[in-house]
């Protein structure tokens, strides 16, 4: 019965691999390993942190358990760690100052009569810490579109999600999240790691791993979907691409955005509410989204609410700008083919 199962899933995958693609056809390779890869490093996104809070609860409980260190309060902690260049001890700006503090995923229950502190961590805090960010809700979508295109090419550029409007969508998305990485979040992570005494080459390459997902999500996967959506998928007609289709993108990826922006300021409220610091990345994937942060602790000496309103305007000039200017290389490429 097992070995029928599996002759007929072979001759099903035979089947479905000879009816839309050959051995020699580029698209069936691109997809296969831009699948792989982008799947891999959003697998590793959410897997490595719940790994690192993992070890950071052990690293806490151990100076917690050692009767040398005789910590027996949160601040005590703080007052041990600094200086000794763990991960889980952070800087947030508060009232003006630097402020060390720990890793908000972490939290910590007195147990037994003698009140021990004891940390913990939950992993579902961090999964939703990571799905606040726009770059990985913009790569999942990305993720999502080119395996339904590599599923279902013959689809390409007619409906749902991988019609002509739902990539110059995904596209545009995705765009936003490489420009404004590399034009004002990477100089501002540069710029805080050298302020935190950190050298230049630290600044740009902290770790493997960060700066793998930073360049797949952020420059390598953006540019090779735009590319895609421009010179490779199948389009509609141009007919079906008209102003009116245009307009009707942007409400359609303007409302997203401001969707987005709505989830993510509530997210951040409700865990400053908590008693996370307002200028922590646990409260607010991005500076910009800080609309609490005081002039004194924002970015450049500028409030947070200034910030946010310069970037809705800034974001929705990005969508519009690049959506028009993919759908007029698409209709381009379109006249050419058809010459």
């Amino acid at each position: 019965m097992k070995n029928n199962y599996f002759t007929l899933k072979k001759q099903s995958v035979n089947k479905w691999f000879s009816n839309n693609y050959s051995v020699s056809d580029w698209k069936f390779w691109f997809k296969l390993s831009f699948v792989i890869i982008l799947f891999a490093v959003l697998l590793m996104s959410y897997l490595k942190p719940i790994i690192d809070s993992s070890i950071y609860v052990k690293q806490i409980n151990d100076i917690l358990n050692n009767p040398e260190t005789n910590i027996k309060t949160v601040e005590e902690l703080i007052t041990f760690a600094e200086g000794k260049n763990y991960d889980w001890l952070i800087i947030t700006k508060v009232n003006g100052e630097n402020v060390f503090n720990i890793i908000s995923t972490i939290n910590f229950t007195v147990i037994g009569e003698a009140k021990t502190l004891h940390a913990n961590y939950q992993p579902f805090e961090e999964i939703w810490f990571r799905t606040s960010f726009f770059t990985l809700l913009s790569n999942i979508l990305v993720l999502v579109w080119m395996t339904t295109s590599f599923i279902k090419p013959k689809s390409e550029g007619e409906k749902g999600l991988i019609s002509t409007n739902g990539a110059i969508l995904t596209a545009t998305f995705i765009t936003i999240t490489f420009l404004i990485y590399q034009l004002s979040l990477r100089p501002t992570v540069i710029a805080t790691s050298l302020g935190n005494g950190e050298s230049l080459l630290q600044a740009i390459f902290p770790s493997v791993t960060s700066v793998i997902e930073n360049e797949v999500f952020h420059t390598f996967g953006p540019i090779a979907f735009v590319l895609y959506v421009i010179l490779g998928m199948n389009h509609d007609s141009k007919e079906n691409i008209s102003t009116k289709f245009l307009h009707k993108n942007w409400m359609q990826g303007i409302i997203t955005l401001i969707s987005y922006g709505v989830y993510a300021i509530l997210r951040g409220l409700l865990k400053e509410s908590g008693g996370t610091a307002p200028t922590s990345m646990y409260a607010y994937p991005y500076f910009f989204l800080q609309i609490t942060t005081p002039a004194k602790d924002g970015l450049l000496g500028i409030p947070g609410v200034a910030w946010f309103f310069m970037f809705v305007v800034i974001i929705a000039g990005i969508y519009i700008g690049f959506s028009t200017l993919y759908r007029y290389l698409i209709i381009k490429r379109i006249d050419k083919m058809n010459k």
